[in-house]
């Protein structure tokens, strides 16, 4: 989601690590020629959710997979701009909008050497388009206007829109495709067509639809190495529960040498999860982690000093990336808009971004990204004020009236007391942080919360669920046209949908509706402000700041880049001399 009106501004922040002021080592006359081989090591976290992309929403799991799996366009990672990769070409898009005709390169094949054709385009779309495929929804939406996939031989195909759709380009190009002799082998998605997928009350008594579905959405197609092949320049090759993800490259692939982008330098690329921060922290600095791409910011301009650690490599990045509160509106404490805003006031952004983020972040009052044409720069702060709580929360019907610290209100005939519970992923320490303040600051005001820790599968699970109360959480996106659909519309409430917090408003669904048809970039920004105030108004998210990544890498990788393509940073074009070689022999 590169090219469109963001491209200059995109290109204009990109950053490469060439030396100097930027933190990076890389200059290739102290160490030499590029050379492939050895083992990086990159710290996540936690699990990923899943291998596979079509039912994965998570960015750990997309850090790895768009590793493994190709798609039919991609982002250039310098310039930001969309090219192909498994199509030869743009597609050949009809005046109205509706038809997008792709065809695939001449020889890209899966890993295991089976060739990459139509039949598994249309394998992919089917399963993405199947509404029995319950993990899917949050990619779904953006192809909820795909009508037929049709296939005029082995490498040739028309995608046929309902109605047009201004990103469609994009959305279509950007799907991964997926293995279908791989991930269909008793060929159940034969049975059906996309355009049978699209009538929900049919597809959900339809037999094949409904026997393909249940193929999918077993756990292990989701989460084992052996059905999630790709055409990539890696492999899984292993997943380790609470350890780590390898990635191997693949010696087979297809575009080996063509694609500057990926030279694919490492053997191995090991995904090594350390579900605390801290003790990463003590990993990194003892070399048993080559990257860290986000160190808590205390740490990284405290602990991390590269004047006496001199292996180290300190670099904070900018990427498409916000922190917000979310408030669940479908529990009575927080159904009303009043009390939402009151607790906004609760919130003392600037002194959480000095205390918590160091300074490593920038007030945002927009759900939108800053980056965009569409982000409303005139939305006012929302200051923080006890007193202005206070007196919202009053006109919103909360009072102290049993005297015993805690407001409560009447809802629906009962009496509810202003308690709540923040869900927080576990390990992660600057949300912690800024809970347990947030904690101290609603006590004053009688307001009862406290924090529940999970994994983060379990979180996500909790959150898709709408099982929780409220939460600290992070949206990242590439720098692309504003299309909040899959947060915000009504429609993504239900179903495992991303519109965690519930939210429903008619203009803000008819806006996003028609931001989606709307070619005109100045009538899509029109739509978007307004669309901006409505959520403003509501505030279902208390917006925090936009984020900026503290990352920390060994000295001994070279060539390491950033960019706003996500994740930010692309470790199959890190290599490391001969002579630092740790884990791998050298030839």
């Amino acid at each position: 989601m590169k090219h469109y009106t963001l491209l200059v501004l995109a290109c204009s922040l990109f950053i490469t690590a060439c030396g100097g002021s930027n933190g990076s080592n890389n200059d290739a006359a102290d160490v030499g020629n590029p050379v492939a081989g050895e083992w990086v090591v990159v710290h996540e976290l936690s699990d990923p959710e899943g291998l596979n992309p079509l039912v994965t929403n998570d960015a750990s799991a997309q850090a790895m997979y768009i590793r493994v799996f190709e798609r039919l366009l991609d982002y250039n990672f310098k310039t930001l701009e969309l090219e192909p990769v498994l199509a030869e070409s743009l597609p050949e898009i009809s005046a109205d909008h509706l038809q997008y005709t792709f065809t695939l390169r001449e020889g890209p094949t899966f890993s295991d050497g089976h060739p990459v054709t139509t039949d598994d385009v249309i394998f992919t779309f089917k399963m993405l388009k199947n509404p029995l495929v319950v993990d899917a929804a949050p990619l779904r939406n953006y192809y909820q206007d795909v009508a037929d996939v049709i296939k005029h031989d082995a490498r040739k195909f028309t995608v046929v829109m309902a109605r047009p759709y201004f990103m469609a380009e994009l959305q279509l190009g950007t799907l991964d495709i997926l293995p279908k002799h791989i991930q269909d082998p008793n060929n159940l998605s034969d049975g059906f067509t996309v355009k049978q997928t699209n009538d929900l009350d049919a597809a959900a008594k339809n037999p094949a639809i409904i026997a393909a579905a249940e193929w999918y959405n077993k756990a292990e197609i989701k989460l084992e190495p052996r059905y999630n092949i790709g055409s990539g320049p890696y492999i899984y090759a292993e997943r380790n529960p609470g350890e780590s993800v390898i990635i191997t490259r693949n010696p087979k692939w297809w575009n080996k040498g063509n694609d500057p982008d990926m030279p694919a330098y490492p053997d191995k690329i090991i995904y090594k999860v350390v579900n605390d921060r801290n003790t990463a922290v003590v990993a990194l600095k003892n070399q048993e982690l080559d990257f860290m791409e986000f160190v808590p910011a205390a740490k990284y301009q405290d602990e991390i000093d590269t004047t006496t650690m001199t292996h180290l490599v300190k670099h904070a990045f900018p990427t498409n990336a916000y922190l917000y509160i979310g408030w669940n509106t479908m529990r009575p404490v927080f159904s009303d808009k009043l009390t939402r805003r009151a607790l906004s006031h609760l919130v003392d952004r600037n002194a959480l971004i000095k205390q918590v983020a160091r300074g490593l972040g920038t007030p945002q009052n927009s759900v939108l990204y800053p980056s965009s044409d569409e982000y409303d720069k005139s939305l006012p702060d929302i200051p923080y004020s006890p007193e202005k709580a206070k007196e919202l929360l009053a006109q919103a019907g909360w009072a102290d009236n049993n005297k015993d610290g805690t407001l409560e209100k009447t809802v629906d005939g009962k009496t509810v007391p202003f308690e709540f519970a923040f869900l927080l992923n576990a390990g992660n320490e600057s949300r912690e942080q800024i809970m347990l303040l947030l904690v101290d600051e609603f006590r004053k005001v009688g307001i009862k919360a406290s924090i529940k820790k999970l994994d983060w599968s379990v979180f996500l699970e909790n959150l898709r669920q709408r099982q929780y109360d409220a939460y600290v959480g992070s949206w990242v996106n590439d720098p692309i046209p504003s299309d909040p659909y899959q947060l915000w519309h009504s429609s993504q409430i239900q179903n495992k949908g991303s519109n965690y917090v519930g939210f429903a408003n008619k203009r803000a669904d008819e806006l996003m509706d028609l931001n989606r048809l709307e070619f005109d970039p100045e009538k899509r920004k029109a739509y978007m402000m307004e669309f901006q105030k409505i959520v403003y108004d509501e505030q279902p998210y208390t917006m925090l700041w936009t984020v900026l990544y503290p990352a920390v890498y060994n000295k001994r990788l070279q060539n390491v880049q950033f960019s706003y393509v996500r994740p930010g940073y692309n470790p199959g074009q890190w290599w490391v001399p001969k002579s630092q070689w740790r884990f791998a022999a050298a030839p």
